[in-house]
């Protein structure tokens, strides 16, 4: 059974949060929001970031939707300033299964957008792409992105996962939503 790719990439939500697809004048804030230490360690994007590597990202968030292996959203506030990203990557269409990934601009963080978009993100990925689980892989030592999805409705699955990312063994808790 397919998935139920709509021709345009959708905008969710809108309030506080809004998820949106990208456009090549939010470069500038991908770049700045990916220079933080936190992101950097907590997420795999490039460390240095560069203005190159934002816009490659935004070039590629489109194709990954004209391919059907993914969408990437921009989390965006009330005025339409970008806050964060969010993504389902590696989808299984057979399996109907996705991993769900995200990141908040550290001037945003404590204002629930993780947990606002990723409960946006996984509503419309069940109910209008045809998901049946997502998945999200947690760095364990990230407790405010555990927090964000749990309050989401995510629930751990009682896996963990070593893998080793720049020289470093990192430990990953498995959460389903």
């Amino acid at each position: 059974m397919n998935l139920r790719w709509p021709d345009i990439q959708p905008v969710l939500g809108g309030g506080p949060v809004t998820l949106r697809s990208w456009s090549t004048a939010d470069t500038e804030a991908v770049y700045i929001a990916c220079q933080d230490e936190t992101l950097q360690n907590f997420t795999r994007v490039p460390s240095p970031y560069t203005m190159a590597d934002a816009e490659e990202y935004i070039v590629s968030a489109s194709a990954v939707w004209q391919a059907r292996s993914g969408v990437n959203f921009a989390i965006a506030d009330a005025t339409d300033e970008v806050i964060g990203a969010i993504a389902l990557q590696n989808i299984d269409e057979s399996e109907r299964v996705s991993e769900l990934g995200y990141w908040v601009a550290d001037f945003a963080r404590g204002q629930r957008v993780a947990r606002n978009a990723v409960e946006l993100l996984a509503d419309w990925g069940r109910d209008e792409l045809g998901l049946e689980r997502m998945i999200l892989k947690i760095e364990r030592e990230n407790t405010a992105s555990i927090a964000a999805a749990l309050a989401a409705g995510a629930r751990p699955t009682g896996v963990t996962r070593d893998e080793e990312y720049r020289g470093i063994v990192r430990n990953y808790g498995i959460y389903e939503i």
